[in-house]
């Protein structure tokens, strides 16, 4: 029972610290200098798209970001994204996340994916890419 309580409390900080992960690829302003690291998910996606640029700027005490997504690929792709901001610490900022918004990215265009900081708390973020499913689903009885 004594080591219940520490093991639990390990346990509850690490939830908190975790990121949420989705099947696709991402990428996440790991410091103030905006170094970034692409992190995939799905090996077949993440040779179908590329970020090839992310630019951050302060925007009325919100951070202004730009991610340019490239396709490696020759059809079009149906994909969502949705940006995640983080405090200062490095907690998810709750009730602020944007919602999954869709796209479509033509073979071998670019498209530049714009967020904004839902509050001046915000100074890091991450973006999450994943593929929607183009085929028609039955729901049987």
């Amino acid at each position: 029972m004594k080591y219940l309580v520490p093991l639990l409390t390990v346990c509850l900080l690490a939830a908190c610290t975790s990121r949420p992960t989705t099947s696709g690829i991402s990428v996440e302003q790991a410091s103030a200098q905006y170094q970034q690291q692409l992190k995939v998910d799905n090996p077949a996606l993440g040779k179908k798209l590329a970020i090839s640029d992310v630019k951050t700027r302060q925007t009325n005490q919100l951070t202004d970001v730009v991610v340019t997504l490239s396709s490696q690929y020759k059809k079009s792709q149906y994909l969502q994204y949705q940006f995640t901001w983080y405090d200062g610490d490095g907690f998810v900022i709750k009730g602020n996340h944007s919602p999954w918004q869709s796209l479509t990215l033509f073979g071998f265009a670019n498209v530049q994916l714009p967020g904004l900081a839902p509050t001046s708390d915000a100074v890091t973020f991450s973006l999450a890419v994943r593929e929607v499913s183009t085929q028609t689903q039955e729901f049987k009885d």
